[in-house]
């Protein structure tokens, strides 16, 4: 009997010791490289299945610098969406200040030609670790891809979606997709295309010209109360939901 107890005991501790070694940690929250270029494909829940459009990145934290240009359709910031007014190509502009609207619409096709205005001062670009305040929420797979799945609190207020990242389970940590609240409510930056330490010659990575100084219209306020939608479940997307 009592070596009976004595191998009940010993078979306690090696599953008390599995269970332990089971528990894998988070892997470490993912950091951009300092440079690169990358593709990504916009996703809004609102324009549904079928809509999708494209654009580029580009960031270099050694200037404190990004550019996102949206192709052929201008993510409308300064409306609901609602219109047919959106169909250009824009950029938003980020220096280690400021974050500036670029509206190319100069026919000579010329950055420094450009229309640029004030988006927000005080809306700086972004450091390389700016995920640092996201949560680990496991893995999934994504486009094929398997990926680590972070989320993280959009605002204080509840009746708006999470925000979410996902990173490639390589040793880059390739940017996978993002998830966030734009004026249109629910969309997705789907990612590719990641070339790491990159941006083409040809890409300008200052202010087109002195006029980016003149405050945008309307305000960021009044997109922001235009933003405050509930988030909703996509036919084929989980949306995050706080």
């Amino acid at each position: 009997m009592a070596e009976l107890k004595v191998t009940l005991k010993l078979l306690g501790f090696f599953i008390l010791v599995s269970l332990s070694a089971s528990r894998v940690a988070p892997p470490p929250v993912p950091a951009w490289p300092d440079k690169f270029t990358i593709n990504f494909d916009v996703l809004v829940e609102k324009y549904g299945d079928d809509w999708k459009s494209t654009g580029t990145l580009y960031y270099d934290y050694n200037i404190k610098t990004f550019r996102a240009d949206y192709i052929d359709w201008c993510l409308p910031l300064f409306d609901d969406g609602s219109s047919d007014n959106n169909d250009y190509s824009c950029s938003f502009f980020a220096t280690a200040e400021d974050m500036f609207f670029v509206n190319f619409t100069a026919s000579s096709g010329k950055w420094e030609d450009y229309d640029c205005c004030l988006f927000e001062a005080g809306l700086a670009a972004v450091p390389p670790d700016w995920m640092k305040a996201e949560q680990y929420n496991g893995t999934d797979v994504i486009n094929g891809i398997s990926v680590d799945v972070w989320w993280f609190p959009g605002t204080s207020d509840p009746s708006k979606p999470c925000y979410g990242y996902w990173n490639a389970k390589d040793e880059l940590k390739t940017p996978v997709r993002f998830f966030g609240l734009s004026s249109l409510g629910p969309t997705i930056l789907d990612y590719r295309d990641f070339e790491p330490q990159k941006i083409p010659q040809h890409i300008e990575m200052t202010k087109p010209n002195d006029n980016c100084q003149k405050k945008c219209e309307p305000p960021l306020a009044d997109v922001l109360k235009k933003s405050a939608v509930d988030s909703v479940k996509w036919s084929k997307i989980d949306w995050p939901s706080c």
